[in-house]
């Protein structure tokens, strides 16, 4: 099986930790997304990936041309972003007849089997991913039938309109004919031109939920949470991390005698954490500072943030210094 990986996005919503570092390239609790993402389209039988990329497409062709992988990888470079369905028709030439589609900035373990049942016995152009979502505003909501047969596609609707909590989690099997149309070239995004396109014409689309572990994580609040799933065990990386435990994962070079840390933890190397400090379920990156005797908690600290002594937030999501 093949595969296309969308990773041309701007990461806007994760600045500033995308200001240096494109989206995929982000570290998960020890991990690198595209990496762990890779790894997981192998476990689902795919042998090529195609991996678009635009903004700092250097550091990504870099990185795939290091790692050590099992697959085959080919890189699209696209000079300008040209969206989700847009990148899948540029890339046909080396996708053939039928494929997957893998957004670039979800942490996934959904798995392919049960979308390819239900894509084989409708005969599906398309066919959807889903996953519950507490925020449909922020996602592209999926009515289905009984039998799995798309009816409706809302893109990001009102919450408060909202006629399903059932998301697009960005997986699909997708067939040429659903974006073949498109002119080389063309800026096109599945949600908003494609699936519409397709529905409006009588062509159909399924949609199921397979389960498995998926979440996008391009808010702080989601990668701190997902950092959160992979210190506490709820998610194992395909590459193992030895190095965390209890929870707690120590990457910087620092005495921790006089620093209380509870629940779970990731300091990223070059961070620095002064004393008497209290953190639970905290992520501090790289360069970050903190200084003496804060107490922090469920806290994402960012890249080469300055905290200042004597700080005190519980926040039960997100708190960005």
């Amino acid at each position: 099986m093949k595969a296309i990986l969308l990773c041309a996005g701007f990461g806007t919503r994760l600045k500033p930790l995308t200001d240096s570092v494109p989206k995929p390239l982000v570290r998960i609790a020890g991990f690198t997304l595209i990496h762990d993402t890779l790894l997981h389209l192998v476990q689902q039988g795919v042998d090529t990936a195609v991996v678009n990329g635009s903004w700092m497409a250097d550091m990504i062709e870099d990185y795939l041309e290091k790692a050590d992988l099992p697959l085959k990888i080919i890189f699209q470079r696209e000079e300008e972003p040209l969206g989700t369905a847009g990148a899948v028709r540029e890339a046909l030439p080396s996708l053939g007849e039928e494929f997957l589609v893998v957004y670039g900035d979800n942490l996934t373990r959904q798995p392919v089997a049960p979308l390819m049942e239900l894509h084989r016995r409708l005969d599906s152009e398309v066919t959807i991913a889903l996953a519950p979502t507490g925020e449909p505003s922020s996602k592209g909501i999926v009515l289905t039938e009984p039998d799995g047969m798309v009816s409706c596609f809302r893109e990001k609707p009102p919450d408060e309109v909202a006629e399903s909590n059932l998301a697009n989690s960005g997986l699909y099997i997708c067939r040429r004919s659903a974006v073949e149309h498109l002119y080389e070239g063309e800026i096109s995004d599945f949600g908003m031109d494609v699936f519409p396109m397709l529905l409006d014409e009588g062509r159909v689309l399924a949609a199921d939920t397979p389960g498995g572990y998926t979440r996008d994580i391009g808010t702080g609040k989601s990668y701190l949470i997902a950092c959160h799933d992979v210190l506490s065990g709820r998610l194992l990386p395909y590459v193992g991390n030895g190095n965390i435990k209890n929870g707690i994962l120590i990457e910087n070079s620092q005495s921790y005698d006089d620093i209380e840390l509870k629940g779970t933890f990731w300091a990223e190397k070059g961070a620095l954490i002064l004393k008497g400090c209290s953190l639970e379920n905290c992520v501090v990156l790289s360069g970050a500072v903190i200084g003496s005797n804060c107490a922090l908690k469920n806290t994402l600290v960012m890249p080469g943030t300055e905290i200042p002594e004597c700080t005190v937030t519980d926040d039960k999501y997100l708190k960005v210094f």
